[in-house]
C-alpha cells in the first residue's frame, strides 16, 4: 500500500508558493512598465490577463494539493490564507491595469508612478519572504524585510491621502476624479495586501519555531 500521501510535503508547498510569488512579481513588473511609459495600454492589459490566468491555475494547484495531502508541515488554514492573499495581489493589479485601459485614461497622475515604485519594491520583498518559508527560521533578515514592507504600506497610505486631497481642492473634472479614485483605492488595497501576506508568512514561521 502506497502511504506517500501521508508524508509532509513542506518542499512542495514552499515551491508552489514561491512560484505564485514569482507570478505576482511578473505582474508588478508589467504594471511598473505601464505606469512609467504610459502607452501600449492594450498590450499591458493582455499581458496582465495572461499572468492572472497563470496565477489562478497555480492557486488551484496549491489548493488541490492541500485538499489531497493528509499531513502538512504547516497550519492548513495559514497556507490557504497566504495563497489567497497572493492571488488577491495579482487580481488587484490586473484590475488596475485593465481599468486604466478600459477607462481610456491618457493623462497619468504622478501618484501612479509613485505607487508603481512602491509595488515594484514590495513585489521583490514578497518574493524573498516567500523563499523564507523553505528555511522556516526567524532571522534578522526576515525582520528587516517585514519592516521595509510596513514602511512601504505607510508610504502608500500617505500618497493616497495626498492625491485624493488634491483632487478635491483643485476643482478637477468629476468624471476624471471618479476614475482615478477607483484606481487609487485598488492601489492602496494592493499595498495593504502586501503587508497582510508578509504578516501571514511571518506568522507561519513563528508558529513553526
Amino acid at each position: 500500500m502506497n502511504l506517500r500521501f501521508l508524508l509532509p510535503k513542506q518542499t512542495i508547498f514552499c515551491d508552489y508558493i514561491a512560484e505564485l510569488a514569482n507570478l505576482q512579481r511578473e505582474m508588478a513588473k508589467n504594471f511598473h512598465g505601464l505606469a512609467n511609459e504610459f502607452k501600449n495600454f492594450e498590450e499591458h492589459a493582455r499581458k496582465a490577463q495572461e499572468i492572472e490566468h497563470l496565477a489562478d491555475e497555480q492557486t488551484y494547484k496549491i489548493v488541490h494539493e492541500l485538499n489531497h495531502t493528509f499531513i502538512i508541515p504547516f497550519d492548513r488554514e495559514d497556507i490557504y490564507k497566504v495563497v489567497q492573499e497572493l492571488d488577491d495581489v495579482v487580481d488587484l493589479m490586473e484590475n488596475v491595469i485593465s481599468n486604466i485601459h478600459v477607462y481610456g485614461i491618457k493623462t497619468k497622475e504622478k501618484s501612479l508612478v509613485e505607487f508603481s515604485d512602491l509595488i515594484d519594491e514590495a513585489s521583490k520583498i514578497l518574493v524573498e519572504l516567500s523563499n523564507c518559508l523553505s528555511g522556516l527560521k526567524y532571522t534578522p533578515r526576515l525582520r528587516e524585510l517585514k519592516k521595509r514592507m510596513h514602511d512601504l504600506e505607510s508610504r502608500g497610505d500617505r500618497i493616497f491621502r495626498r492625491t485624493i486631497s488634491e483632487f478635491f481642492t483643485n476643482g478637477q473634472n468629476p468624471m476624471r476624479v471618479i476614475k482615478w479614485k477607483d484606481i487609487l483605492e485598488d492601489l492602496e488595497r494592493i499595498m495593504d495586501k502586501y503587508q497582510e501576506v508578509g504578516d501571514t508568512i511571518e506568522g507561519i514561521i513563528v508558529k513553526f519555531n
